[in-house]
């Protein structure tokens, strides 16, 4: 028997109903499946990038609690004070790790690249993040050695032989106005006038006492170049393996992050090619921190014989090469 056309077309329109729900069906479980690795991603970029703000607090901490962390050392595993002149001012942030141990040891406890104004390869330093140090008992939560890297001004890392400063090792004075800027025994035209603020950048933002980057997974560029971190090698050698290139929207190459200049760039979608994540540390927040630590200890640091060597001080290349002239500030703590 020959079905009717009444019955033909209500068979094509259940046909057709059947493959606009399967069409449906399979727009929606698509949608949902975009939605699930979107929100894996977010989830993935907010862990990595809480964790690069802690360890941002961390680095504040190890600038702040100077004095106290490096107030003896560890001599034939005997616990030797320093006297009190001898005592960094805070405000100092450790050296790089280059050999990707997750320390800073024997060279690696000096880093130094004066500042050239006609030089944007000057006035810092970088390479892995430290994952602590043993001998301070102090630790950058629980990283691993070569998991991000790290870029400082070289004016606020502790140990600095390129500053003599009576054998300090370190740039001072070191205070919220970084002045004078340069200690005497530095020569043109590593010369800055006094109140030179840090040169780093992200994103374009000038200003920068220190960068902690994330490297993301590596990558092919566009200009065909392939990331490749199973080489051996220093934290500068390699830099191009972990830290990436940027281009501009038809493939050029710009400044990027491999390129061993003062400038930074954080993942973005203006930042073709660059996945690392960057949190950094402005001179302003490292200005409250520490000024946060001298207010609040004021009663007692202005008890301080100011003709003392002592960090709170002023600054004297001989007699007080430790000073930071932290007294001349009082007056921004407030009544």
């Amino acid at each position: 028997m020959r079905s009717s056309p009444i019955q033909s077309q209500s068979g094509f329109i259940m046909m057709l109903l059947v493959v606009v729900m399967a069409v449906g069906a399979a727009a929606v479980f698509s949608l949902y499946q975009d939605n699930t690795v979107l929100r894996y991603q977010s989830d993935i970029y907010l862990k990595r990038m809480n964790q690069l703000n802690e360890v941002k607090q961390q680095l504040l901490k190890f600038a702040v609690f100077q004095p106290e962390l490096y107030q003896s050392d560890l001599v034939s595993n005997s616990r030797t004070y320093k006297e009190a002149g001898k005592l960094p001012g805070p405000g100092y942030l450790p050296c790089r790790d280059l050999d990707g141990d997750g320390w800073v040891l024997e060279a690696e406890t000096s880093c130094g690249n004066p500042r050239d104004p006609a030089d944007d390869t000057t006035g810092f330093v970088y390479g892995f993040l430290p994952v602590g140090f043993k001998t301070r008992n102090f630790f950058f939560g629980a990283l691993e050695p070569r998991q991000f890297y790290y870029v400082v001004d070289e004016r606020f890392v502790n140990g600095n032989n390129l500053y003599n400063n009576g054998t300090t090792g370190r740039y001072a004075p070191l205070n919220p106005l970084l002045t004078p800027a340069s200690p005497p025994d530095v020569s043109p035209p590593n010369v800055l006038p006094d109140g030179t603020l840090p040169w780093l950048t992200l994103n374009g933002v000038e200003g920068y006492v220190a960068l902690i980057i994330f490297p993301n997974a590596p990558q092919v560029f566009s200009d065909g170049f392939e990331q490749d971190r199973s080489q051996g090698g220093t934290a500068v050698d390699r830099v191009a393996d972990y830290l990436d290139r940027r281009f501009d929207i038809d493939g050029n190459r710009l400044d990027g992050n491999a390129d061993g200049n003062r400038h930074f760039y954080s993942q973005s979608r203006e930042n073709i090619g660059v996945n690392d994540l960057v949190v950094g540390i402005t001179f302003s927040e490292w200005q409250e921190a520490v000024m946060n630590r001298v207010c609040s200890q004021l009663d007692r640091l202005t008890q301080v014989d100011s003709n003392l060597a002592y960090w709170f001080n002023d600054y004297e290349v001989t007699q007080n090469p430790s000073g930071g002239n932290w007294r001349d500030f009082i007056g921004a703590c407030g009544p």
